[in-house]
């Protein structure tokens, strides 16, 4: 499956933003420089006590549904 990395540097407050936001997708740049925008209910279980900080590997069907996200490193 193709797949992305990115880096994602979201502090506590922000995160909570989402949760308020009536916006369901989020849009970030990929570490090769290109645009991604993906649902933000993926990044639920990502929060932790200092945001969501870290590189992460996005995977995507063929077809250019998500399909999972993993942490790479911080």
């Amino acid at each position: 499956m193709p797949s992305v990395y990115i880096h994602l540097n979201i502090s506590p407050a922000e995160c909570l933003d989402f949760y308020n936001s009536q916006a369901s997708n989020v849009r970030t740049t990929a570490v090769d420089g290109r645009s991604i925008v993906f649902p933000r209910r993926v990044l639920k279980n990502m929060v932790g006590h200092n945001g969501i900080r870290g590189v992460y590997r996005m995977t995507y069907s063929d077809t250019g549904q998500f399909t999972s996200i993993e942490k790479i490193s911080n």
